[in-house]
């Protein structure tokens, strides 16, 4: 396995994907993702800029968004690290999930980069909108027993 990158180093459980000639790139897709910010009433709504992302997105010839995809898994995995999960449990009131590392793509490509370089910049002036969490899930995930009620299937893979 020496010089190939881990599973959870390009997303959790994807493949490889072919790429062509026209494979959406890195720049591409931050070129795709401030289009859709500057599409949309409030750039920093991440819901509204994702949904603006996708429908761009859905506009590109096939061998091109799953390419794109697998940009934003990579960058998924690139935000994979502890000072930015504190981060993110620390504004959210002790709940984290990718949720978080989602909404910093669509902030844009200087946000992201920011933030990952520095995620104690999160404390700078820019609104942070995230939507309402769900009341029916506003539970202790500690909880085995209610998880295992809620996942039934999830909790005969994952827990003991």
């Amino acid at each position: 396995m020496a010089g190939q990158r881990p599973p959870y180093a390009s997303g959790a459980l994807c493949r490889t994907w072919p790429t062509s000639s026209r494979a959406v790139d890195t720049q591409q897709f931050w070129a795709l993702i401030d289009n859709a910010r500057s599409q949309v009433d409030e750039p920093d709504d991440a819901e509204a800029a994702a949904g603006r992302a996708a429908t761009l997105l859905a506009t590109l010839p096939a061998d091109q968004i799953v390419p794109a995809q697998q940009v934003c898994y990579d960058l998924m995995a690139d935000s994979y690290r502890n000072p930015l999960w504190a981060a993110a449990y620390m504004i959210n009131g002790g709940r984290c999930d990718d949720g978080f590392r989602g909404w910093l793509i669509t902030q844009g490509r200087d946000a992201f980069e920011q933030v990952v370089a520095d995620p104690d910049s999160l404390a700078d002036p820019f609104t942070v909108r995230y939507p309402e969490f769900d009341p029916d899930w506003d539970f202790d995930f500690d909880d085995s027993a209610e998880l295992t009620r809620r996942l039934t299937k999830l909790a005969k893979l994952y827990q003991d």
